[in-house]
């Protein structure tokens, strides 16, 4: 701090405010949307490559059709995620760039000022020095006026600080926008095969035979028994990947006012790792909740109940992945406040072993 500045303070309150703003961080985050994009596009051309030997007169028919076309659906999904998780990598990239120059910007504010307030009070101090036996008063005067000058500048690069902090948080906010922003026509909007009671009967084609080839579904057609209003699993894999519906779960859920950032990725993976092992198909048929009719099912294993009060709307099928982290998600802030007090997470944060919550 320079001598003879009663408001230096203000300049340092500056400087702990850009102190805060962690660019690599930021660096480190446009990378892991980068990779997501990478993995998103890697998924749509697996595909494609898989199914173009059918396209080819091998398999033909109403089956065929309707498969292709939930194929074209899943893939412009797919396009509509790649491209929204490369644009906000590219977004991270330009933003830490800025604000490492209004950081740069912030520091040589204050460094500017720090040299006019020391070469002033070396000047003031010389002409005192020169004054104080002839006139003691003078020589106090030109320290007091040195020190209202300091005071004006100090004062003058706190407020240009203070600018550039502002046009800081404003890009910020841009940036955490975008990141919030639905993908529109993502995966969650396509539908899981039989979810909506489209799923084509075989009709010939690979299996001359015609015989069906159905799984149990979703929803209440493939349930009975004791699985729940929700029923069995279906007998298809969604489209997309463990990461990619993290991502997109994460957004809605910023959407709608739950505090989740893509700092939690590795926690909700955690907890899916653990409960599921990445299949959005899984059910426990086994434990206490499976003997009341209500087994746990999804990625994060809900039973319908806790899936049922936790969903959002148009988020309402147990076995889509990003429906099921949205509700698991919200159950672990209601019950828990958040991964902190998720008995799992908790468990193994202090070296024990997972535990189910």
């Amino acid at each position: 701090m320079p001598d003879n500045t009663d408001n230096w303070s203000e300049v340092t309150k500056q400087l702990e405010r850009i102190d805060q703003v962690n660019v690599p961080a930021i660096s480190a985050a446009s990378q892991q949307f980068a990779k997501a994009s990478e993995n998103a596009d890697d998924h749509n051309t697996s595909l494609t490559n898989s199914v173009k030997a059918l396209r080819n007169g091998v398999w033909e028919g109403e089956a065929a059709n309707g498969f292709f076309a939930y194929v074209d659906q899943v893939t412009t999904a797919g396009d509509k995620v790649r491209d929204h998780l490369k644009e906000v990598s590219k977004d991270l990239d330009d933003l830490a760039t800025q604000l490492s120059d209004i950081k740069n910007q912030v520091s040589s504010k204050a460094q500017d000022a720090e040299k006019e307030i020391n070469a002033r009070n070396a000047a003031a101090k010389t002409k005192a020095e020169a004054m104080v036996k002839d006139d003691p008063a003078a020589a106090s005067g030109v320290i007091t006026a040195a020190g209202t000058a300091n005071h004006n500048t100090a004062h003058a690069a706190a407020e240009a600080m203070n600018t550039l902090l502002q046009t800081a948080d404003q890009k910020i906010a841009e940036s955490q926008k975008l990141m919030k922003t639905q993908i529109e026509g993502g995966y969650s909007s396509v539908p899981l095969p039989g979810k909506d009671g489209t799923l084509p009967q075989q009709t010939g084609g690979i299996h001359s035979n015609g015989a069906s080839h159905n799984g149990g579904g979703g929803g209440s057609s493939g349930g009975g028994g004791g699985l729940g209003p929700s029923g069995a699993p279906p007998s298809t894999t969604p489209p997309g990947n463990v990461q990619q519906w993290i991502q997109e779960a994460i957004k809605i859920l910023q959407a709608n006012g739950i505090p989740v950032t893509d700092a939690d990725i590795s926690k909700i993976w955690t907890i899916i790792e653990k409960e599921s092992g990445g299949n959005p198909n899984a059910i426990n048929n086994w434990d206490s909740n499976a003997a009341k009719g209500t087994p746990s099912k999804g990625l994060m294993q809900c039973i319908d109940p806790t899936f049922n009060a936790h969903k959002l709307p148009g988020h309402d099928n147990i076995y889509n992945p990003v429906d099921n982290i949205i509700a698991g998600v919200r159950y672990t802030f209601s019950r828990y406040g958040g991964f902190d007090g998720h008995p799992g997470l908790k468990s193994m944060s202090h070296g024990g072993g997972y535990q189910g919550y």
